[in-house]
C-alpha cells in the first residue's frame, strides 16, 4: 500500500475539481422532518443546568447527563426552577409517540415530547449539533461547548425502524452486542432483530436441551476463503459461544433503556444443522449431522413429527419468558425440502394433511409453530418463503430476497417489513475495489441504500399501510471481527437511518455531509470505511482498436489520482496517460488502470481495471451451450474482472456444460494469441476450465486446431495462449468444464469464462 501511495505522489495524474465548501451545520443522520437554522449559538459550560418539568424526560435527561459528563467534566446538577443556561426537558400533550421537538437558543435549550421515546431522540439530535470531540469518553479541556441555534420538530415515518445482527457464523461478546445497540439508538433505530440460531451455531441457552450449546453451540472449524471456493480449506479452529440466560436478560435490560426492542430469531425448518447435531432424533432419516464449517444451505430439516414440535414448545417457552418483545421470529428461509419428500412418515403426513407439495410441508409446519407462539402471546415472524403455500393470518412478513415478498405479504394481508437484499445486507461489498475486505456476494453502494423507497407504489393506500418500516441486516460469514462489522455497517448506517425515517430525500446535501459523519464516527473509535470515495471507471467505448474510459470520484469535492500500468507485467511499467477535463481517457492498448480518491486525509481504496482493445470486440459470438442470463456480452466486452471483487455477472457461466465459442470476424484475420479470463481476483477461487483447445477456419465448416492445453490448474486469473500465426475468418474455443461435482449442494459444476481477447 505504501508503494502505490508513493507511485501516486511521484506518476500520478491528478484531477482537481472545485474546493469542498466547509459544511456550515453539523450533519444530522436521520435528517429531521422540520430544521430551522438560526444565527447564534448556545455555550454548553459548568454552570449548565438540567430541567425536567415532569418525570416524562427522567431517563433521558439521565442520558444526556451521563454522556456529556466524560469529556466536559460538569456534573449537570438538576434543577426545579426556570432559569438561564439551562437543559429543559419539556413534558407536552398531544405529539405522536415517537415525536419531538428541539429548540436551541442562545441561553436555553429546549426538548419537547409527550413520551420518554421523544425525548431520548431529541438527546441523540441535541449530540449530533455538538461538536464531534463531545464523543470522546476522556475529559477534554474546554471553557465551553457551542450548540448552532436551531429549531426541529421531528417524527419518524415508520414505526419499525430495524437492524439485525447474526451471532450464529461468527459469535460476538455481550460488550459488542451492547455496543451494536449503542449504535442503533444513536441513529434512532427501535427494533433489533438477533440472530441467534442456524447450521453453523446454535447462540442461546436453553435449559430444557443443553446439548443445543454444548454440542450445537460449537463447530470443528471454519472454512477459509469462500464456502464456493474451487478448493475448499478450513482453519482447523473450534468456534463456540454462546449467550447465557442472564446475559440475554442483561442485554434486553440495555436494549430497553435504550428504546430498543429485541426481536429473537430461531432459525426453523431449515438451518437446523446445530439442532439437529445435537437432537438427531428430530430429523427425519435420524442420522448423526454436524454443526456446518462452512456457509451456504443445507439440506438438514426438521421433521413435522410430535417430537418435534414438543421439543419446539418447549424452546420458545423459554425464548418467550426471556424476550418480552410480542414478535418472535422463526426464520422460515431457504428449506430444502427433500429429506421430507424422501420420509415416509412425511408421506403419510401428506396424505392425511392432504399435502401435495414441499412448500405444502412447509406451510404445515410452520402453522404447527404459529399454534406454539400463540400459546405464549407471541406473534410470528418470518422470511418471505413462508408465503409460499400460505402463512398464518397474524404472521408478520420480513422481505427480504426483494420487494416482491412485501407486496404479497401486504396484498394476502400481512404486515410487512422491508428487507430487500438489494438495499439493505450490509454483508455486500460497498465498493468494486478489489481491496475490499472478504464479503459474501454483491455490490451495495451507499447511494444505493440512500435511495431506497420503502413503500410500492403499485399498492392501494390500505396495502401501504400494512408496510411498516425496514430493516437492515449483517450476516456474518465472513465478518470475524468487530471491527470489521464496524466497517460493513458504517457509514452505511447512516444512509439506513435517513430510510428508515423517513427522510431520504436529499441525497446531495447528504453525500456533502458525508465526510463530516465520518469524522463523527471516527470521533466514536468507529473503524468506519471510506468507500463512498472510491472511483468509478465507466467504459464509453469499446471497438478493436480503442477503448474510452470515464473517470469519476465517488464524491465530486475529492481529487483523482491516476496511474496506468502494462497489464499483467512483472515489472508494472508505468505509463503516463492523456486525461481531458471530463474525467475520459483513450487506450489502445491492454492497460491496468489504478485510480484512488482522497478527500483531505481521507484515501479511498484503489479501483483497479485491466482492459483491452482486441480483435473480437463487437464481433458476433455463436454459443453451442447458451451462458446464463445476459452473461455472454462480457465474454468479448474488453474488460477482465479479476481485478475487482468477484461479481458472477461479469462472466459468462455455463452450469454443468462445455463452453463451444464461435467468434466470426466477418473477414479473415492474423491471429496468434488469445488470452481467457477463467478467474476472480482474490476474494474468490473459482473452478477453472477442465481443458482448451483453440481452433480456427476459414469457412465455418473445415477446422483445424492449433491450440490445446490439459489438465488446465490455473493459478493466475487468465491463461495465455500462444501459437504461430494464423489467418481466419472463424475462431473457435472450446473450455470443457470438469463436471464432477466437488459439492453436493452444487449438482452441476459452473464453468465461467471472463474474456476471449483474441490478438
Amino acid at each position: 500500500m505504501k508503494f502505490y501511495l508513493l507511485l501516486l505522489m511521484i506518476f500520478g495524474v491528478t484531477i482537481f475539481t472545485s474546493a469542498f465548501a466547509k459544511t456550515h451545520y453539523p450533519p444530522l443522520f436521520p435528517y429531521p422532518t422540520q430544521v430551522e437554522w438560526q444565527q447564534g449559538q448556545f455555550k454548553l459550560d459548568s454552570q449548565t443546568k438540567i430541567y425536567l418539568s415532569s418525570n416524562i424526560g427522567k431517563h433521558a435527561a439521565q442520558e444526556l447527563s451521563s454522556f456529556l459528563q466524560p469529556p466536559t467534566g460538569y456534573l449537570f446538577e438538576q434543577t426545579q426552577s426556570l432559569a438561564q443556561n439551562q437543559v429543559r426537558f419539556q413534558y407536552v400533550q398531544g405529539m405522536e409517540n415517537e415525536a419531538y421537538r428541539l429548540h436551541v437558543g442562545e441561553n436555553k435549550i429546549v426538548i419537547e415530547s409527550s413520551s420518554e421515546e421523544g425525548m431520548f431522540y431529541g438527546v441523540q439530535t441535541l449530540r449530533q449539533l455538538m461538536p464531534k470531540d463531545i464523543e470522546s469518553r476522556m475529559p477534554i479541556n474546554k471553557v465551553y461547548w457551542s450548540i448552532p441555534q436551531v429549531n426541529i420538530s421531528d417524527q419518524p415515518k415508520f414505526t419499525y425502524r430495524g437492524m439485525h445482527l447474526d451471532v450464529s457464523r461468527h459469535f460476538y461478546p455481550v460488550s459488542f452486542v451492547k455496543q451494536y445497540i449503542d449504535w442503533l439508538a444513536f441513529h434512532k433505530f427501535n427494533k433489533f432483530q438477533w440472530h441467534l440460531t442456524d447450521d453453523q451455531g446454535w447462540r442461546i441457552e436453553i435449559k430444557a436441551f443443553p446439548k443445543l450449546t454444548s454440542i450445537g453451540g460449537k463447530r470443528a472449524h471454519t472454512v477459509v476463503g469462500h464456502t464456493y471456493d474451487y478448493k475448499t480449506l478450513f482453519d482447523g479452529k473450534v468456534h463456540k459461544g454462546f449467550y447465557t440466560q442472564e446475559q440475554i436478560r442483561d442485554v434486553i435490560e440495555y436494549a430497553n433503556a435504550r428504546h430498543i426492542e429485541v426481536l429473537p430469531e430461531i432459525d426453523v425448518p431449515g438451518h437446523s444443522s446445530a439442532i439437529l447435531a445435537a437432537y438427531p432424533e428430530l430429523s427425519c432419516h435420524k442420522q448423526s449431522v454436524h454443526v456446518e464449517g462452512q456457509f451456504g444451505i443445507f439440506p438438514q430439516v426438521l421433521c413435522p413429527t410430535a417430537e418435534t414440535f414438543s421439543f419446539l414448545d418447549k424452546v420458545f417457552a423459554e425464548v418467550s419468558a426471556l424476550f418480552p418483545s410480542k414478535l418472535l421470529h422463526i426464520g422460515g428461509d431457504e428449506v430444502i425440502k427433500e429429506q421430507w419428500l424422501e420420509s415416509p412418515f412425511v408421506q403419510q403426513l401428506m396424505v392425511k394433511e392432504n399435502l401435495t407439495s414441499g412448500d405444502d410441508v412447509q406451510s404445515y409446519f410452520i402453522q404447527q409453530v404459529a399454534k406454539l407462539l400463540n400459546k405464549y402471546d407471541k406473534t410470528l415472524v418470518g422470511w418471505d418463503e413462508i408465503l409460499a403455500s400460505g402463512a398464518p393470518s397474524d404472521a408478520m412478513i420480513t422481505s427480504w430476497q426483494g420487494i416482491e415478498g412485501g407486496i404479497n405479504a401486504s396484498k394476502r394481508g400481512h404486515k410487512a417489513i422491508m428487507t430487500p437484499y438489494e438495499f439493505t445486507y450490509f454483508d455486500a461489498y460497498q465498493s468494486r475495489s478489489v481491496e475490499e475486505p472478504k464479503a459474501i456476494h454483491g455490490f451495495l453502494p451507499i447511494d444505493k441504500v440512500y435511495g431506497y423507497q420503502v413503500v410500492p407504489d403499485d399498492l392501494t393506500t390500505e396495502q401501504q399501510q400494512l408496510i411498516i418500516g425496514v430493516q437492515g441486516a449483517l450476516w456474518t460469514e465472513y465478518i470475524k471481527t468487530a471491527r470489521h462489522a464496524e466497517y460493513m455497517v458504517f457509514p452505511r448506517l447512516s444512509a439506513l437511518a435517513n430510510v428508515a425515517w423517513g427522510n431520504n430525500d436529499n441525497w446531495s446535501r447528504f453525500q456533502q455531509n458525508l465526510p463530516n459523519i465520518i469524522r463523527r464516527y471516527q470521533a466514536m473509535n468507529i473503524n468506519a470505511s471510506y468507500s463512498f470515495l472510491t472511483p468509478n471507471i465507466r467504459i464509453e467505448e469499446a471497438t478493436p482498436t480503442r477503448m474510452l474510459l470515464n473517470i469519476t470520484s465517488g464524491l465530486s469535492q475529492s481529487k483523482l489520482n491516476v496511474l496506468a500500468y502494462d497489464a499483467m507485467s512483472d515489472t508494472e511499467q508505468i505509463k503516463s496517460l492523456n486525461i481531458d477535463n471530463n474525467g475520459n481517457v483513450a487506450l489502445n492498448e491492454m492497460k491496468t488502470i489504478k485510480v484512488q480518491a482522497q478527500y483531505q486525509d481521507m484515501l479511498s481504496l484503489p479501483l483497479t481495471l485491466t482492459v483491452t482493445p482486441h480483435k473480437a470486440i463487437g464481433k458476433n459470438i455463436i454459443f453451442t451451450n447458451q451462458p446464463s442470463g445476459d452473461s455472454k456480452v462480457k465474454i468479448n466486452d474488453g474488460v477482465f474482472a479479476y481485478d475487482q471483487y468477484y461479481d458472477v455477472n461479469q462472466f459468462a457461466v455455463f452450469y454443468g456444460e462445455d463452453m463451444e465459442a464461435i467468434i466470426d470476424f466477418e473477414h479473415n484475420e492474423s491471429v496468434s494469441q488469445i488470452i481467457m479470463g477463467v478467474n476472480a481476483g482474490r476474494h474468490r477461487q473459482l473452478v477453472p476450465p477442465d481443458s482448451i483447445a483453440v481452433y480456427y477456419s476459414n469457412d465455418g465448416q473445415q477446422w483445424q486446431q492449433v491450440k490445446y492445453i490439459n489438465g488446465v490448474e490455473v493459478e493466475q486469473p487468465v491463461i495465455r495462449l500462444n501459437f504461430d500465426t494464423i489467418s481466419a475468418r472463424y475462431v473457435k474455443v472450446i473450455a470443457k468444464n470438469k463436471k464432477q461435482s466437488f459439492d453436493k449442494q452444487i449438482p452441476l459444476l459452473p464453468l465461467y469464462i471472463d474474456e476471449i481477447a483474441v490478438f
